[in-house]
């Protein structure tokens, strides 16, 4: 039989809560990574790529809610979230961030255990295409999430059209490449038939170079002749 590793990603600020997951988690094909800090658990889960994270959320605490939607837009790996007892409304409000399922404190570790377990053994079977969906990320500055079509820059979230999405992901995905306006247009419009070309991909560019210039950001360049290229602010 084939062992597929698998790797889980814990984050919790109670010490003997998370020690107790990783005991009864961990074995030859599991490995579990523990971590306290919320900021760098979110950059150790967008280097590196686990099957299932299990986190501690308070609903009070807006850091940790938005901590659960960033995981959720960066990948689709699947979510268990710790909480105190919770409302209904509580819940409702997790799973509208990105929880796939909650487990209320204090934890019984046997049924922690069997809800990650079945949980990850659906991740693995799913028959999605990881490699169509996998997540464009540099750094924390900048996220795109073509599963749940989300772009994130600087932790907050972006709003775009269905063309404007195509278009940044298409540069963003290649970042530094150099784009002519044919080869964008057959990649987001996919249309053979239309003329004038140029002028829809200008249009699109500009009304995108638009939406970016209001938080500030110039990931567009022109060259010139050519056509366009995605390079980050820092570059």
């Amino acid at each position: 039989m084939i062992h597929i590793k698998r790797q889980i990603l814990v984050v919790n600020e109670d010490l003997a809560v998370g020690r107790t997951i990783c005991d009864s988690m961990e074995d030859e094909v599991t490995t579990v990574c523990y971590m306290t800090s919320a900021m760098e658990a979110l950059a150790d889960y967008i280097k590196n790529e686990y099957c299932l994270v299990i986190l501690d959320v308070q609903i009070t605490d807006t850091n940790s809610v938005e901590l659960l939607r960033t995981i959720r837009n960066t990948k689709h790996t699947p979510i268990l979230v710790l909480t105190d007892p919770l409302t209904s409304g509580d819940i409702v409000t997790l799973f509208h961030a990105g929880a796939d399922a909650c487990l209320e404190k204090p934890l019984n570790i046997e049924v922690c255990a069997a809800q990650a377990n079945a949980m990850i053994k659906l991740y693995i079977e799913s028959d999605i295409n990881h490699n169509q969906y996998k997540p464009v990320v540099h750094g924390s500055e900048f996220m795109i999430s073509p599963r749940y079509r989300q772009v994130m820059i600087d932790g907050k979230p972006l709003a775009l059209t269905r063309r404007e999405f195509d278009l940044l992901h298409c540069l963003a995905s290649s970042p530094k490449q150099v784009f002519t306006c044919e080869q964008l247009y057959n990649h987001v419009w996919g249309d053979d038939s239309v003329v004038a070309v140029d002028d829809i991909v200008k249009s699109q560019i500009k009304r995108l170079r638009k939406k970016l210039s209001q938080i500030g950001k110039d990931y567009i360049q022109t060259e010139w002749g050519v056509g366009y290229k995605f390079v980050l602010s820092d570059c």
